[in-house]
């Protein structure tokens, strides 16, 4: 960035760019937003060389905004500075086998600037598919070697412009979510129409779990009328067990005095028999006297 910096100077007046505090005392901002703010003053060769470093950086992978500035856009109108436009514009709407297909009249690239843009690429595969199989990767990317595929997967996931995981039994790349990739403006249609089927989606969503919820509280409602019920069953019941258990506890006192008084005559009984046969006993021997 310190050589962008030092190319964003005005060659014909030789006055130096001035730029914002935060970008001349090294605040945090995006490195994206940096090279917007010297894209602003930057023109030619200067802009040039701001373009080629933005393409290097390895925390930019966005490159809508720069693309837009007014110096960057006039590099398409020189035919020298066309081919540096062209790759811009590959660095942000398309993929690696784009970049094949035009290499010929497209800058060369350097190690970085191939890396990054098969980065970008299992972005663009990620944006389409939840499960890239390997073979389908090693065509984008160009790669023939799967430890090489393996390591542009992970630095993907480490440069957060993925999360997923590689499954290497089934050869495949099972995606979560990815980064954002600038949109061109035929997009845009095609991005509404989706954002429309996710609204209509939502609705649809939101109408049944809204019967769900009612379906909820009306069974909630019959289990509580129900339990009502059940309750006074149970204590109607256990009153009429209580007013039986009282009743033949009453009629057991009576049973039980009864018993007492037939016991008692049955004792009675037996000792008049004995002093009778005692009786008739001694009438016996003095008769025969």
């Amino acid at each position: 960035l310190a050589q962008a910096i030092d190319c964003a100077v005005d060659r014909g007046g030789g006055k130096p760019c001035f730029l914002p505090l935060k970008i001349q005392h090294g605040m945090e901002t995006s490195p994206l937003s940096q090279f917007v703010i010297l894209a602003q003053t930057a023109q030619g060769r200067a802009c040039e060389a701001l373009v080629r470093q933005a393409l290097d950086h390895s925390g930019v992978f966005v490159f809508g905004e720069l693309l837009d500035c007014p110096n960057v856009q006039a590099l398409a109108n020189v035919d020298e500075s066309r081919r540096l436009f062209e790759l811009l514009r590959i660095f942000a709407y398309g993929t690696y086998p784009e970049y094949m297909e035009r290499k010929a009249e497209l800058p060369e690239l350097n190690a970085a600037q191939r890396r990054k843009l098969q980065l970008l690429t299992i972005v663009s595969l990620a944006t389409k598919e939840k499960l890239i199989n390997f073979s389908d990767l090693e065509v984008a990317l160009h790669v023939t070697n799967a430890r090489e595929l393996e390591d542009i997967i992970i630095e993907a996931v480490y440069q957060n412009l993925i999360v997923g995981k590689m499954d290497q039994e089934n050869r495949c790349l099972q995606v979560e979510s990815c980064a954002c990739r600038d949109c061109r403006e035929e997009d845009i249609d095609y991005i509404i129409e989706t954002l429309a089927g996710w609204q209509d989606s939502a609705h649809k969503m939101l109408g049944s779990l809204s019967g769900m919820v009612q379906y909820s509280n009306d069974s909630f409602e019959k289990q509580r009328v129900a339990q009502e019920e059940l309750e006074k069953i149970v204590k109607s019941t256990r009153e009429n067990l209580k007013e039986g258990d009282a009743g033949g506890k009453a009629a057991g006192d009576g049973m039980g005095c009864t018993r007492m008084s037939t016991d008692e005559a049955d004792e009675e009984s037996k000792r008049a028999k004995s002093t009778r046969g005692r009786w008739m006993g001694q009438m016996g021997s003095r008769a025969k006297h």
